[in-house]
């Protein structure tokens, strides 16, 4: 796969962590949300592993338990219930038969289920590869492969993202994926017709990095956390009506949901910035 230099940049940082504490914290790639973090967390954890199939990708979610993660209880089918290990308990297992390669559990939206739950003993086990730890159903003395790394994606803007503790905190390598107008350049070069290099092109380039730099001019301390969208928002354009429709159809519910909700604080310097709001709107 072929990456611009700002894309490889964050991959390689990412894969320089993975090298240097995989084997003892967990790797998060923390940003807004459209900065790429899905798509730069899964390409890092592809070269740091060597291949596709040493990757397990999964995402967390509010429902998301111990049992999911750990060791649980489920349905059998003569309809009583039986021990079962979680995903990270047989990706685990497999890493421990594999030791010749590298293992990588990727997890999305890392702060959407209640982590300290979750994680449980593995919150100390992480650290400590070589302690062995007693699963809470089966009894098995196990430990976590030193050949596994837990790399991880994050929102700081989400709620539970305020609630990791110092424990936790501890026990991660945060790499921050802020909105990028390098990313963003290099990203709108790589998806328009002439690579940008057009009279349209070079509007639309133009304008969407004129966006990024005056907010981050105007909000230099809290831009990278508090930016409602990132550079990925725009992947994929080709023309001034693709940005029309992204408006409609993504970008102003980012703005302003509902009544019932307050608007994001730069909501009105946003719109101001943002040329193609209306059908009719031509950008200068």
């Amino acid at each position: 796969m072929s990456l611009g230099p700002e894309t490889s940049k964050t991959v390689e940082e990412m894969v320089a962590a993975c090298q240097a504490f995989g084997d003892r914290d967990i790797i998060l790639l923390s940003g807004v949300a459209g900065t790429g973090k899905t798509f730069l967390g899964l390409v890092a954890a592809v070269r740091f592993a060597g291949h596709p199939l040493l990757v397990k990708q999964i995402q967390f979610h509010q429902s998301y338990a111990y049992e999911d993660f750990m060791e649980g209880l489920r349905p059998t089918a003569a309809g009583g219930f039986a021990p079962r290990a979680g995903i990270l308990m047989e990706w685990n297992e497999t890493a421990l038969q594999d030791p010749n390669n590298r293992y990588v559990l990727l997890i999305e939206e890392f702060t959407r289920a209640n982590i300290t739950a979750v994680l449980g003993e593995l919150m100390t086990y992480i650290e400590h590869r070589d302690r062995l730890f007693e699963t809470p159903l089966t009894r098995r003395r196990v430990r976590i492969a030193r050949n596994l790394t837990i790399l991880a994606t994050m929102n700081p803007q989400d709620r539970s993202a305020l609630e990791v503790d110092d424990a936790l905190i501890r026990r991660l390598r945060i790499i921050d994926c802020p909105p990028s107008v390098a990313h963003l350049e290099e990203m709108l070069r790589s998806s328009l017709p002439a690579g940008g290099g057009d009279e349209s092109g070079k509007k639309i380039i133009a304008n969407l990095k004129n966006l990024f730099e005056q907010l981050q001019k105007q909000y230099p301390d809290t831009f990278a956390d508090l930016m409602p969208f990132g550079h990925g928002v725009f992947a994929g354009i080709r023309s001034e009506d693709d940005l029309r429709s992204l408006w409609r159809q993504r970008l102003r519910f980012l703005l302003r949901r509902n009544p019932q909700v307050p608007p994001h604080p730069w909501a009105h310097q946003i719109e101001q910035l943002y040329p193609w709001r209306n059908s009719s709107t031509t950008a200068s």
